[in-house]
């Protein structure tokens, strides 16, 4: 398989940094819960309202821990590392298979990120693994044989 193909270049720098646009979305997400539960633990505590609001606040710690935790442990080496050395193969082989389909790790994960991260997280990830796998250097097998 060829190195270079169209889309080589970016998908390459983006693929690569996509796990430190992870890591940031995660830590805003963390930031904003920490601030929601301090604002809305004084109002809840001085004005005695704002008891609702705080399971939003926390949601966002928890999505954002679990968000820079999957970017550095799972992205970071299992997609972005390989993004960076354009290692399609291993990026097309990274697969979960259920039954005779290939799922690929690397859309998936995008998508799991999408959901706990800030609303753009995921971004990176997912387009980098739609470009891969319908526009890539080689077909994806869905399938498998």
């Amino acid at each position: 398989m060829s190195e270079e193909w169209k889309h080589a270049s970016w998908v390459s720098t983006l693929g690569k940094w996509a796990w430190v646009i992870g890591i940031i979305s995660g830590i805003i997400e963390l930031f904003l819960g920490i601030y929601g539960v301090i604002i809305i633990g004084t109002a809840t505590a001085v004005l005695g309202i704002g008891i609702f609001g705080i399971g939003n606040s926390i949601w966002y710690i928890i999505s954002g821990i679990i968000t820079v935790l999957i970017s550095f442990v799972i992205i970071k080496p299992k997609f972005s590392d390989k993004c960076a050395n354009k290692d399609w193969d291993n990026l097309y082989n990274w697969v979960l298979i259920i039954g005779k389909a290939r799922i690929p790790w690397m859309l998936l994960w995008g998508i799991i990120i999408e959901i706990f991260g800030f609303g753009w997280g995921g971004i990176p990830i997912i387009v980098c693994s739609l470009v891969l796998l319908f526009a890539g250097p080689k077909p994806y097998e869905w399938k498998v044989e």
